[in-house]
């Protein structure tokens, strides 16, 4: 007979849910059949990422302080990507992703009540898919459930005696596998292999078994009732997959020799409000709820597209004005905190649209869409009758027809459509007698030694995204550059951090929101006649992003800490271009008359659609400057990013679809200033800079057998307002190892030798001696900074009088149009940019010191080292680079807070403003000969965390 386990142990089943992200890479190989052979150059990838829910089964065995076991789980979610592949006249291929599954071993390490794990195991998964292009009618499609192998890792905090919360992530690959694609009475064949990376949060539960390492309360006590009827509000978003499948009609005739099917994304902000009733049985809680949203949900897919002679494009958008569920809830309370399942009917109500991009004609549907939901939450009481929630629901409203009409026309169309909502809120519970302890509010409980802060926050951003198209060969022309700029995002997002106390940390934030205004700048070259430049108004965006972390306090003291991790960001834009008309002087949609060509003035003419992710090395720091007020700074540097996109021609079906992939860098940082209002909740004002590029782009055009290079830039900023609520054993107001913050006032005289780490955003601006153009002659930039710096301060009573060196190694870097309006034709408008590879200065400081905090403004001496170019392809056949070093001067102003007697952190701004660079000249076109085309001036604004070490330790007068 088995020895029983023991008394505090991780041996035992459990069985857990999580909720994640995943991106999915397909790699479309040779094909045989009509689909083969392939064609000069790489094979096609695509790349996705989504959400997925899903669950685990598992047993532990602990001996000793190592912990081995077995686990299985599945994740189902819709991981939809695009790319072209196969075949000389490229077709657009697509791979649908539903399921993933693994069966591991799990290898790990247990301290206190956290347990670090390894696992190593098979993966499953299954995929469907599409291919379509203009050299044949219909779709090949087709499936297949793949096998492979799959390693990662993640850690897992016992709650309870019988509860654990983990976050892991894992690696999955299922190599290469022939797939047969059918296209009756066709059928071919092609090699595609797939891989996939997970991030996972999830909840684990033992209802048997040995209890988990108890090192705090119990949360499963008496003392809630969560019996009664509640109403409340709430807010969130919404994101999912809207399908279009069929049509009758004039709709079936539009695809006649080609095909409908088309999908697209759809997403958008929800609030709103509910009403329900719980009835608890012992631990148990069952009860029914009604949830109400007006929502802005909006998603565009590319639906029907024929194949015979010109093919003509048409668009399908959904958009959702109001949805909502009526569900039964049944969940397990510990105490006052409830976990719960909800699963009934679903409803949303908007209109449908289906249009030729070619012309006005629009065909519309509105009504009420019913369908089904299953979703889950956590509720936690706040009060004696008010608690807070956060949920997550799965929408399927299936396949119905819509009835399509207008210009006298009708028809019906097959429309498929699923939603992954998440909605935070409050209710408030009506009665609450049986509640014991009294009707104040109560310290939240957590396992000791760990802290818990969980938030919202309205984020009010801007930002650009930019492309520059280059020619398949030769790769150094530039052949068109499109700039999305000024787009103004509004999100809502949900932060948290959990912490112990021996140093870890998990913290993470995911956000919503709407892309609107700003402008869409589209550039040719060469043009048709001379340089073009087409201008359109960008609106019903849509906007996702989130990044989750792991850290480790290198040092805490008082409610001060500073702490490294690694981490993950994602970041998706979808942004759309409406109208063209031509600012410039080509006759590319130079028609401005609606009587002669309505389409091309308000019609939708371009999209894009891209996601970013990557890996996060960075700091944080967060400073105590008073019993209340707390200042949070994060920096990070990301060191390899992916960019997979679309991108949408809507007045060209040949090239409607256009995917895009490459990998590049980035950069971000934020600062969030809070206000303690009680011992639990904080509200803060903060700001974010966000920014990406890749190093290797391209994509590849129907036709072209080689590949187009491209470069993209991604940057987005803005301010936030938020409000957090704190659990756990936090004596002291933002004080993570339960000691109180230190206010000796300390003497900041003495040398020190310290680092940065940040980003910046600036602007170089070129003299042109011509016609003003109608954009450009400034190119924005964007990058990351890191640097050292040595100097020295006196103090005089409060004021501190100081000196300062730096020197940083600098990515800062960005292109634009410049001298567009000389002479040159239909080439002319020339592609000019600048990389700043180095930022140095040498300024006085003055600051004013209380406690243990220094606010300071600076100034003085800046250079630069940068390279500009120039790129003259058409003219001379090559890029014009010119490296210089210059001068300048910076303004500034930061706080910086004694985390020990001779170690400071803090926060930097500076303004950097330089002169013209070193001039250089090219010898064509005519116009330019002796035209400098250097920039005459440069710019920029920085933002870092800084760390210094003072040799004359601060607290010595």
């Amino acid at each position: 007979m088995a020895a029983p386990p023991e008394a505090s142990s991780w041996t035992g089943f459990y069985i857990g849910s999580y909720v994640g992200s995943a991106s999915v890479d397909t790699r479309w190989g040779p094909a045989s059949g009509i689909l083969g052979p392939q064609p000069p150059g790489a094979p096609g990838e695509g790349s996705t990422a989504g959400a997925m829910i899903g669950t685990q089964l598992g047993y532990n065995y602990q001996f000793g302080a190592f912990v081995a076991g077995v686990e299985g789980d599945i994740g189902l979610g819709s991981l939809y990507s695009r790319a072209r592949c196969l075949r000389e006249w490229v077709p657009v291929c697509t791979a649908d992703t539903d399921l993933l599954a693994t069966i591991t071993g799990r290898l790990g390490y247990t301290f206190d009540n956290v347990l670090l794990y390894g696992k190593l195991g098979a993966a499953f998964t299954n995929s469907s898919f599409t291919v379509s292009g203009v050299t044949f009618p219909d779709a090949f499609t087709g499936s297949s459930l793949r096998t492979g192998w799959t390693a990662g890792g993640g850690v897992e905090v016992a709650l309870t005696p019988q509860l654990s919360a983990k976050a892991e992530y894992a690696y999955l690959d299922f190599g290469a596998d022939g797939t047969t694609l059918a296209n009756p009475p066709q059928a071919s064949s092609a090699t595609i292999s797939q891989s996939a990376q997970m991030v996972k949060l999830g909840l684990n539960w033992r209802p048997w078994g040995a209890p988990l390492p108890k090192t705090g309360p119990d949360l499963d006590v008496p003392g809630r009732d969560w019996s009664g009827l509640y109403l409340g509000l709430h807010a969130g978003g919404a994101w999912g997959r809207n399908e279009w499948t069929s049509g009758t009609g004039f709709l079936q005739a539009a695809s006649a020799g080609g095909s409908f099917p088309g999908s697209g994304n759809a997403m958008g902000l929800i609030g709103g409000a509910q009403i329900g009733y719980n009835l608890q049985m012992g631990p148990w809680v069952g009860g029914i709820d009604v949830s109400a949203s007006a929502a802005n949900l909006n998603g565009y897919a590319k639906c029907i597209s024929g194949n015979l002679g010109w093919p003509e494009s048409y668009g399908c958008q959904n958009g959702i004005d109001s949805l909502g569920s009526i569900a039964g809830r049944l969940g397990r309370s510990w105490g006052d905190l409830l976990f719960y399942g909800k699963a009934g009917a679903a409803w949303a109500s908007g209109m449908s649209t289906v249009f030729p991009t070619s012309n006005l004609r629009h065909f519309t549907d509105s009504g009420t869409r019913w369908g089904w939901m299953l979703g889950s939450g956590v509720e936690y009481a706040l009060a004696r009758n008010i608690s807070a929630f956060i949920e997550y629901d799965y929408y399927d409203f299936g396949t119905q027809d819509l009835t399509l009409s207008g210009w006298g026309e009708s028809a019906t169309a097959s429309f498929k459509q699923r939603l992954d909502v998440v909605r935070m809120g409050l209710n408030y519970r009506f009665g609450g007698a049986n509640d014991a302890g009294g009707s104040g509010a109560k310290a939240p409980q957590l396992p000791a030694g760990w802290t818990a802060e969980v938030g919202a926050r309205a984020f009010l951003s801007t930002g650009r995204q930019q492309k520059d198209l280059m020619s398949p060969l030769p790769p150094d022309r530039l052949n068109s550059r499109l700039i999305y700029a000024e787009t103004t995002g509004r999100s809502l997002e949900t932060f948290f951090r959990f912490e112990n106390r021996d140093g870890l940390f998990l913290k993470g934030f995911a956000g919503l929101g709407t892309l609107s205004g700003g402008s869409l700048y589209d550039e040719d070259f060469p043009a048709e006649v001379v340089y073009s430049n087409t201008l359109s108004s960008l609106r019903n965006g849509q906007l996702a992003y989130g990044g989750l972390d792991v850290g480790y306090d290198i040092l805490r003291q008082g409610g001060s800490s500073l702490g490294a991790f690694v981490g993950y960001r994602a970041l998706y834009q979808s942004v759309n271009g409406f109208g063209c008309r031509q600012i410039a002087s080509d006759l590319t949609c130079a028609v401005q008359s609606a009587a002669t060509e309505p389409a091309l003035l308000d019609n939708l003419g371009l999209s894009e659609t891209e996601t970013w992710q990557g890996v996060a090395l960075g700091l944080n720091t967060r400073l105590a400057l008073s019993e209340r007020l707390r200042l949070e700074v994060d920096a990070a540097y990301l060191p390899y990013v992916t960019r997979s996109s679309m991108d949408n021609h809507w007045f060209r079906a040949d090239i409607n679809p256009q995917v895009e992939r490459g990998s590049g860098w980035g950069s971000q940082i934020e600062a969030v200033l809070s206000y303690a209002v009680t011992d639990r909740l904080d509200v803060g004002l903060g700001g974010r800079y966000w920014f990406m590029t890749t190093e290797s782009a391209s994509t590849q055009f129907p036709g072209v057998p080689m590949r187009s290079p491209m470069t993209f830039y991604a940057e987005r900023y803005g301010a936030f307002l938020q409000a957090s609520y704190r659990f756990g054993d936090t004596p002291a107001i933002g004080d993570p190892a339960g000691t109180q913050p230190e206010t000796t006032a300390i003497n900041w005289t003495g040398f020190h030798v310290g680092g940065a780490l940040g980003g910046g955003k600036g602007q170089s601006t070129y003299a042109s001696p011509f016609a003003p153009p109608v954009s450009g002659d400034e190119a924005d930039l964007g990058g990351a900074l890191a640097g050292v710096a040595v100097g020295g301060d006196y103090q005089i009573g409060a004021f501190v009088v100081g000196a300062e060196a730096t020197a940083a190694w600098a990515d800062i870097v960005g292109t634009n149009t410049c001298f567009s309006t000389a002479e040159a034709g239909s080439e002319a408008g020339f592609d000019c940019g600048s990389r700043v590879n180095a930022l140095g200065t040498v300024t006085g400081r003055l600051g004013y010191a209380f406690d243990r905090t220094l606010v300071y403004a600076r100034g003085g001496f800046a250079w630069d080292r940068q390279r500009d170019l120039f790129n003259n392809y058409n003219f001379v056949g090559q890029i014009l680079r010119n490296g210089s070093t210059n001068t300048g001067w910076t303004l500034g102003a930061g706080v910086e807070y004694a985390l020990l007697s001779n170690l400071s952190v803090g926060l930097e701004y500076r303004h950097f403003d330089f002169g013209g660079s070193s001039p250089f000249t090219t010898a064509a076109p005519p116009s330019l000969v002796g035209v400098n085309l250097a920039p005459d001036g440069l710019s920029l604004d920085t933002v870092a965390l800084t760390v210094n070490y003072r040799f004359d330790a601060i607290g010595n007068p």
